[in-house]
């Protein structure tokens, strides 16, 4: 904040006090701005809350004492960046293609419009005056005055009221009747115009001319001539305004944002989209794999079968039967992982993670009929791991499993719902393990595993300290871990993949924020998610892979990932370690129902499997 000068040569220091007028505070306790005197004239305070407004009051003190609160500041704060990292397109599904789409989803980014619903925004619909309200206090929050009044009966309890009353204050809003505002009401064309130019202090029209017929001898007419010759307002035809006609959300928000001068980005489509490649599955797929160069993918079931889908459809006989085996009661048991061996086509040999009828998890080996490739051969069955679960509704229980760079199989697990053993490298629960299948029987521990001695914790671990690792994948040098989270938040891990013993922090953390404690934990040893984003937009993180296809050379680089019941499907690219090159796409997959997991075939190209259905990301 900065004042001039007093000029006042008896001033030995200036003292401040604050209040937050949108959380109906009153002002604090008065402070001291070290160092003042007379000649200071500017002072930075520090530890405000983003994106808030504050009022400020400024006293002056001399060796009689302080004086009262002569100066009054209005501060709002700058918002911090939204979670996750908004891209153009990000905000709304219900705008795209719209002509104000980039205005829409710019004023979206800045904190002053919000949406109808979740992830909608109406753009059709016409503003009340509530809304156009709300929408000018936020978007100049500058104008709310220190002391304002109740003037209106009718927005009583609305969330509109704080916003009408304060800019009423100011002179910007006025009332449709004696002491009645009609929030609900559809604002008219010429009422945004004189609210709007009224906020914009000093606006007037430099040439005085005349660019509407139907408006002319109208009260607004000035506003919206000044409007108009600011490049703000425009027409509704030739010559016509038409001032008495309600204005639509979409309109509404152009016209703010060419008033606040935002950088109106052109909105790009994302060059993907989902095509239907197989429908009523029964059970619903969990995963997708194939050996790589195969022409065939390969599903798994959560009732327990993997089938094939070759030249656009599924086989009638399952390449594999576990249902006998496969316990799928829970909404996480089932068949929940597959992979096929890097050399698959020499040995035949993949690999299942499911939950037993037992409620355990199990890693079984299998191979395939050598005298049909479309069949397992099931009395090839070899167990491998057994991980004893206590989940009492059998939650939390991973079950991803890829081959990475180096060769070796990783299996992911849950922490079964026993969240304080994610921090004990002694149990397999909340790790990823790592194992050698080539060697041992029926597996070898590498020479490299962080606790490859079983000293400090259990050979087969690799990284621990997570909740549910549902999905992770490899790309070059990273593996991409998306842990489900808790309560607050959704993360994706990306380290090295060469990198063992890493520690990712549930339950001490959940995302970047501390939860045992739940402030001032200590985040030395722990790994913090380069993303993540909170429960407004997702309940359940569905990591997916990073495109290495060839049909979209767009997209390659980028890494794809979704969320059970979010709706959306998003992207970055993870370059020298940051993460950019964001895309967001929110289709209409609600449709579909929750969405599963990411799948992959044999020629680097992805799917997305929802309730009963797979789709593929193909080109635009």
């Amino acid at each position: 904040m900065s004042w001039s000068d007093p000029g006042d040569a008896s001033i030995t220091g200036y003292q401040y006090t604050l209040r937050r007028p949108e959380h109906d505070e009153k002002y604090g306790p008065w402070t001291d701005i070290p160092g003042s005197g007379a000649s200071t004239t500017e002072y930075i305070i520090l530890g405000l809350d983003a994106n808030t407004t504050y009022n400020v009051r400024l006293r002056a003190c001399n060796i009689a004492g302080c004086g009262s609160g002569r100066v009054l500041f209005y501060i709002h704060t700058p918002k911090q960046p939204p979670d996750p990292p908004p891209w153009p397109g990000f905000w709304f599904a219900d705008d795209d293609g719209s002509v104000d789409e980039a205005a829409i989803e710019a004023l979206a980014a800045a904190g002053v419009i919000r949406g109808c619903q979740p992830r909608f925004y109406c753009p059709a619909e016409e503003a009340t005056r509530g809304q156009f309200a709300s929408l000018l206090a936020r978007a100049f929050p500058h104008l709310g005055p220190d002391d304002a009044a109740d003037y209106y009966r009718d927005d009583d309890g609305s969330a509109h009221e704080t916003a009408i009353n304060a800019l009423t204050a100011a002179g910007i809003a006025t009332g449709c009747g004696p002491r009645s505002f009609c929030p609900a009401d559809p604002i008219r064309r010429d009422h945004t115009a004189t609210m709007l130019a009224r906020a914009l202090t000093g606006l007037s029209s430099a040439d005085d001319a005349d660019y509407y017929g139907d408006d002319d001898g109208s009260a607004h007419e000035a506003a919206i001539n000044a409007l108009t010759a600011a490049g703000i307002a425009t027409g509704c035809g030739p010559r016509s305004f038409c001032p008495a006609d309600p204005i639509r959300r979409d309109h509404t928000a152009a016209m703010l944002a060419r008033a606040l001068g935002l950088d109106l980005a052109p909105i790009e489509p994302v060059p993907w989209r989902l095509e239907l490649v197989a429908d009523g599955i029964d059970g619903g797929p969990t995963d997708l794999q194939a050996p790589a160069g195969d022409d065939r993918a390969f599903v798994t079931t959560k009732q327990g079968e993997i089938l094939i889908i070759a030249d656009g459809a599924v086989s009638p006989e399952p390449f594999l039967d576990l249902t006998h085996k496969v316990l799928s009661q829970g909404i996480e048991q089932g068949l929940l992982g597959l992979a096929f061996h890097p050399d698959y086509a020499a040995n035949a040999e993949f690999y299942v993670f499911y939950t037993g009828l037992d409620s355990h998890s199990h890693l079984y080996q299998y191979r395939a009929d050598p005298q049909n490739p479309d069949r397992a051969d099931p009395a090839t069955a070899r167990r491998i791991i057994t991980i004893e679960q206590n989940s009492p509704n059998g939650y939390h229980l991973g079950g991803q499993l890829q081959f990475g760079p180096d060769g070796y199989l990783y299996i992911a697990a849950g922490d079964g719902q026993s969240e304080f053993q994610a921090q004990n490298p002694g149990t397999l629960l909340g790790t990823i393990m790592r194992i050698d299948v080539d060697n041992g029987d029926p597996y070898a521990i590498p020479a490299d595993n962080p606790h490859a001695d079983g000293q400090e914790g259990l050979p087969e671990v690799w990284a621990y300290g997570l909740r549910n690792p549902w999905r992770f994948s490899f790309d070059g040098p990273h593996i991409y871990i998306a842990d489900v989270g808790h309560e607050l938040r959704e993360e994706i891990n990306i380290a090295d993949t060469s990198a063992g013993g890493i520690n990712y922090g549930w339950p001490t953390m959940e995302g970047t924020r501390c939860t045992t404690p739940n402030q001032n934990c200590d985040t030395a040893r722990l790994f913090l998610p380069q993303i993540e984003y909170s429960h407004g937009e997702g309940i359940a993180v569905i990591g997916g892979y990073v495109y290495r296809g060839n049909a979209i050379g767009e997209m390659n680089g980028h890494y794809f990932y979704s969320d059970y019941t979010g709706g959306w499907i998003r992207t970055f690219a993870y370059i020298d370690g940051d993460v950019t090159e964001y895309y967001g796409w929110p289709p209409a997959i609600r449709d579909f129902g929750p969405i599963y997991s990411f799948g992959t075939d044999g020629h680097g190209e992805l799917y997305i499997l929802t309730n009963r259905s797979v789709h593929k990301i193909v080109p635009r």
